[in-house]
């Protein structure tokens, strides 16, 4: 949809006038407010924050009261000595504190807001005097360890005496900071009645055309949003299939069109979670079926077996013995004695190798995983199939040469791999052809088998990995093959999926086993 920016048009006007209006009114409120808020400032500097000059004169007398002390002259000379060390320590103290006190008295009159009248050369003056006592402070920190000579201590309390002298002397021509702030009160009262008749003039001209503004938001925006709000309301009561019609050709409409397009984006998700949660819904039950059916095909088997095999060991036996029979019988009858001991030892057999795939399906493996590189065993797997007297005529294309490693239990992957081959082989006729590829990611590798052999219908796929399940003609197939496979893949975290177009169109058998850390860092090797 191509954008005609109406609502642009018809509000870009009034909007202009708008801002003009506001931008008025905010730089004259603004500054209202700020000289007010400057003038409360002021005023609260002074009454709580603001210099006095008894605050600096109190900071340099603290140098007095070391001096203040009575020097002991007619005791004894460890005496003198200790009393000239304390009051040494007592005016170094002083002298310290005295510094701190000075520059938080300059740092607070350096805060202080000062008034158009304040000028450069009186903020010169003010420099130049802490300067000066900060030099005599210096003087009379040199002057103190004196103090703690007994020899020259005479005339230091006279010059630090004097010194401390001329500082108050300094401190006293500084006028009061806080006088400054009857100037800044007096301009901060004539800002104000100025922003405040502004600010009027602006406020009513706003409100006039904001009324108007309102009015043609309420037509132009506001409708259309609350159709899109009731329809987003809709949509998340799960109504998926409603579509919003906003026909204000504008960016509402363009809005409109992309809330179908995200509400039609939400119908797919959740179609598609369905389908998912379906599937695994099936996967759960058919695990719940094939942990049951693990749990009787191992008791099965177990009591089946030993029949089985006696027999076996009867049916050979009874061949062997009916030997010096044979002779004797007619020919027609000696044959099809044969015949059925064979069948009976065949069949036998036939029933044992299912009660043992039947005791894997339930026992599983528990073999040890390693890195393999699963390029390798498909290709092992691919060559033995290929002297197969039966598969002889088939085409089998693998599509990778380089080494794809996978953390597995290799004999097991192999037994899977085997089972696809041949399975795919199976399905198709003479020519037929199987293409295998191999694709590796950062974090898995996927095997695909695709045939072009019979095909699968959905009913097939449903019930494929179920055991006994089988397509073959009776006597060809247990129906395990399938079933022992996905056990083994989802022992290793792995996938085994299948999929078909049909019957007549082929299939696709698609492996998915997890690389594992190690083998992410022998790729990265």
């Amino acid at each position: 949809m191509r954008r005609k920016h109406s609502i642009r048009r018809k509000m870009v006007a009034g909007l202009c006038f708008v801002l003009l209006m506001l931008a008025a009114l905010a730089v004259s409120s603004i500054s209202g407010v700020y000289s007010y808020r400057g003038m409360v400032k002021d005023l609260e500097l002074g009454l709580q924050e603001a210099p006095r000059s008894s605050e600096l004169i109190a900071a340099i007398g603290l140098l007095i009261k070391p001096l203040a002390l009575e020097f002991p002259a007619d005791a004894a000379e460890k005496d003198r000595q200790r009393f000239a060390d304390h009051q040494r320590v007592r005016l170094e103290t002083a002298v310290e504190e005295s510094r701190a006190r000075i520059r938080e008295f300059q740092r607070r009159m350096q805060r202080m807001p000062h008034s158009a009248n304040y000028l450069a050369q009186e903020e010169l003056v003010h420099g130049a005097l802490f300067k000066d006592l900060d030099d005599k402070l210096r003087l009379i920190e040199e002057a103190a360890p004196a103090l703690g000579d007994l020899d020259r201590r005479a005339k230091q309390p006279e010059y630090i005496i004097s010194l401390t002298a001329e500082m108050l002397d300094s401190a006293e021509e500084l006028p009061d900071p806080s006088r400054e702030l009857l100037d800044r009160l007096d301009q901060a009262r004539t800002n104000y009645r100025w922003h405040l008749a502004v600010v009027w003039v602006a406020g009513i001209a706003t409100l006039v055309l904001l009324l108007n503004l309102v009015r043609c938001a309420q037509r132009w925006i506001i409708r259309p949003v609350r159709e899109l709000h009731q329809g987003a309301r809709r949509v998340a009561d799960g109504d998926f299939d409603y579509r919003l019609r906003v026909r204000t050709d504008d960016e509402m409409a363009e809005l409109a069109a992309d809330f179908n397009r995200m509400t039609q984006r939400f119908q797919s998700i959740r179609n598609d979670l369905d389908r998912q949660v379906k599937e695994r819904v099936k996967q759960l039950i058919r695990s719940e079926r094939l942990a049951g059916l693990g749990f009787l095909s191992a008791g099965v088997a177990h009591e089946i077996n030993n029949p089985l095999s006696a027999i076996a060991m009867a049916a050979e036996s009874l061949e062997y013995r009916v030997q010096d029979w044979l002779p004797n019988a007619e020919g027609e009858d000696a044959e099809e004695v044969r015949e059925y001991l064979q069948m009976i030892q065949n069949e036998a057999q036939r029933c044992r190798q299912i009660t043992e795939k039947l005791l894997d399906f339930a026992r599983g493996q528990a073999g040890e995983r390693n890195l393999y590189d699963v390029t390798a065993i498909v290709r092992e797997v691919v060559s033995m199939t290929r002297h197969l007297g039966r598969f002889r005529d088939r085409t089998i294309d693998v599509q990778r040469e380089s080494p794809s490693y996978a953390w597995v239990n290799g004999p097991e992957i192999k037994q899977v791999v085997l089972n696809l081959v041949a399975n795919a082989l199976e399905s198709t006729s003479e020519g037929g052809h199987l293409e295998i590829t191999i694709e590796e990611h950062p974090d898995e590798v996927v095997l695909a088998f695709t045939d072009d052999g019979s095909g699968m219908t959905p009913d097939v796929i449903a019930h494929l990995f179920e055991p006994f399940f089988t397509t073959r003609e009776v006597g060809k197939g247990t129906g395990l093959g399938l079933s022992i496979s996905q056990r083994i893949v989802r022992d290793h975290d792995g996938v085994l999926e299948a999929e078909s177009d049909g019957p007549g169109r082929g299939s696709t058998f698609r492996l998915r086993l997890p690389t594992g850390q190690a083998a992410a860092d022998q790729i990265a090797a």
